[in-house]
């Protein structure tokens, strides 16, 4: 049997001077992002505090319930009462019962499909 010959082999696909090229533009891009903030930031006379002093404002925060569980089932009393009632109220605003609502809309329905 034959020996197979060896394949010549290839000198290189990497230029070391296209990646040292390459490595220069990076390192170059990374040098010009970092010193320009710090050259525009270290000569512009910015006040050195801000007109707030850089602090969000102040704004009163809720004020604390004494009686959170009774007024939530107050609220949800009035909201349940609205759903179950039928009317206009103070505002001009008709409204009817969710149960008549469901109802109409159960019968709306079964009248499309026929």
């Amino acid at each position: 049997m034959a020996e197979p010959q060896a394949l010549p082999r290839e000198r290189s696909d990497l230029s070391v001077l296209g990646v040292s090229a390459g490595a220069g533009v990076v390192l170059a891009g990374i040098a010009i992002a970092v010193l320009v903030p710090w050259l525009v930031l270290a000569n512009v006379q910015a006040p050195a505090r801000a007109p707030n002093d850089a602090r969000p404002p102040r704004t009163p925060g809720p004020g604390l319930q004494t009686a959170g569980p009774l007024e939530l089932r107050a609220f949800l009393r009035g909201k349940r009462a609205r759903l179950e009632s039928s009317g206009v109220d103070a505002e001009g605003h008709a409204h009817i019962a969710i149960e008549e609502a469901m109802g109409l809309m159960v019968a709306r329905d079964a009248g499309q499909r026929r």
